[in-house]
């Protein structure tokens, strides 16, 4: 009895041991660009795993078009394979909402794009024609189903006409129920192509699990959008008529264990923030969040908004009595690195220039808080800020406090944001950063987005690295209570 009770444990431990081995490995993908002259091509793959990273890398493809790359990977990830630009007219026509047809005519330079799904020790082979990838594409191996289905899904939904409907024609020329019908029509259209695909091949339970959650997340996300967007675009002061946010309350989010994808927690980051701001709770943004999701769907939450808001009290939730100590292990080894961007850690002293050249660091304000706007001349959303921060500027002059706007504008653009400053007559202090001290900043406050706002003390420690904005009531406060 004793001997197979061992043979058993022995057994079962062999099997776990197999199949945490059977889900690492390397990607083989081969192929021929017919009509591509040789020459390097670049492709992007991405796990579906909580915290992967982006990867980029370069493959050489010979002169008549051969290739060969291997990826290595520990799970499932979406590829895409970036083979060249085709000059195209992109002409057509879209019903605006008082029924008018409308053309629109653009040219530009369509990317050639092939995506891949793919798993460890996935073989793929790929057969396709420069320029006319649509009609020639060709996939074989393991799971070329999925990938079929990743191409087909973005020549169907994502195309140019596509994405000017989706980005702007519908905010401007469709009121809140045509947009929401349109937005319905889209989301049955994509769902019924993944059906038709589901039905027809064997495409793998993880693809079509993250598919599904991603025809319906981009629907939520496209109705939330709609208000401000209009706003914006139309300059209309457009605001979401009453009862316009109540299909919130039967909004879904996924509590499977599930690898789910970059693209499904930007999602739930988006519904979260504009859940909140609808609401007006004036209670701390996490622990409003722990009042609407739970148990490791929270953590895994908790987890991917340390990307844009490192602070202490979250990455503090991953200690050692971490309820999760698989996710706690993936967030220590991504973040470790930023751990001296915690509250109460000195800011990087980087160099920074004002419009004249003159140098400057953040010792030149010591004894007085200080309140960083990242910015850059190209950044909607950060000039959207301006009169709120001059506002700012305004109201705390005689407060022991300075607003610095940094400038993340590059080398050529430098002149571009000097004229800016004048133009618009820009207060508060001024400065910019050379690529040296641009790449410093960037790495130590992990600067992924901007507009980004960051306080530091009158001794230059950090008190929050992801401050509120100008815009947002909740900065009054937190300078109210340090000043």
């Amino acid at each position: 009895m004793l001997y197979k009770k061992i043979v058993l444990l022995f057994s079962c431990f062999f099997i776990l041991v197999c199949a945490a081995h059977a889900v690492t490995g390397k990607a083989l993908v081969t192929g021929k660009i017919n009509g591509f002259k040789g020459g390097v091509v670049s492709f992007s793959y991405q796990e579906y795993a909580l915290l992967s990273s982006q990867e980029k890398q370069e493959i050489e493809v010979s002169a008549d078009g051969v290739f060969r790359f291997e990826v290595a990977l520990s799970g499932p990830a979406r590829v895409f394979l970036i083979v060249g630009s085709t000059p195209t007219e992109e002409k057509f026509s879209l019903i605006k909402g008082d029924g008018k047809d409308t053309t629109i005519s653009s040219t530009t330079n369509r990317p050639e794009l092939i995506y891949l799904y793919l798993n460890p020790r996935d073989k793929q082979h790929i057969e396709v024609t420069l320029g006319d990838i649509p009609n020639t594409l060709q996939i074989s191996g393991k799971h070329s189903a999925d990938s079929r289905y990743l191409n087909e899904e973005d020549w169907l939904f994502n195309q140019y006409r596509d994405k000017h409907l989706k980005n702007y024609f519908g905010y401007v020329y469709y009121d809140p129920v045509q947009y929401n019908s349109y937005v319905e029509q889209r989301r049955g259209a994509r769902a019924e192509l993944l059906a038709e695909f589901t039905k027809k091949y064997k495409l793998s339970k993880h693809l079509i699990h993250v598919s599904e959650w991603t025809i319906y997340t981009d629907a939520i996300m496209a109705r939330l959008q709609y208000p401000t967007m209009r706003a914006t675009y139309r300059s209309d002061n457009y605001v979401a008529e009453q009862g316009y946010y109540d299909f919130l309350a039967d909004v879904k989010t996924d509590n499977s264990k599930m690898e789910k994808g970059i693209a499904y927690f930007y999602f739930l980051d988006f519904y979260l923030k504009e859940s909140y701001r609808i609401s007006g709770s004036k209670a701390d943004y996490f622990d409003f969040v722990a009042a609407q999701i739970s148990d490791r769907p929270l953590y895994e939450y908790y987890a991917f908004a340390l990307r844009t808001n490192f602070k202490r009290k979250l990455y503090d939730k991953f200690g050692s009595s971490a309820p999760y100590p698989d996710i706690a292990k993936k967030v220590k080894e991504k973040y470790h690195a930023m751990e001296g961007m915690l509250e109460g850690n000195k800011a990087p002293l980087v160099v920074l220039q004002d419009t004249t050249g003159k140098n400057f660091t953040f010792e030149n304000w010591k004894g007085k808080y200080i309140y960083i706007d990242f910015w850059a001349t190209w950044c909607g959303p950060c000039i959207q800020e301006i009169p709120h921060l001059k506002k700012l500027e305004h109201d705390y002059a005689d407060k022991n406090i300075v607003f610095v706007s940094i400038s993340m504008d590059r080398e050529n653009d430098r002149q571009k944001w000097v004229d800016f400053i004048e133009k618009e007559k820009l207060g508060g202090i001024q400065v910019w950063l050379d690529a040296v001290n641009n790449k410093q900043i960037s790495k130590a406050f992990n600067i992924l987005q901007i507009p980004r706002f960051v306080l530091l003390d009158d001794q230059g420690r950090i008190v929050d690295p992801n401050a509120a904005r100008p815009s947002d009531n909740r900065i009054r406060t937190q300078l109210d209570m340090l000043l």
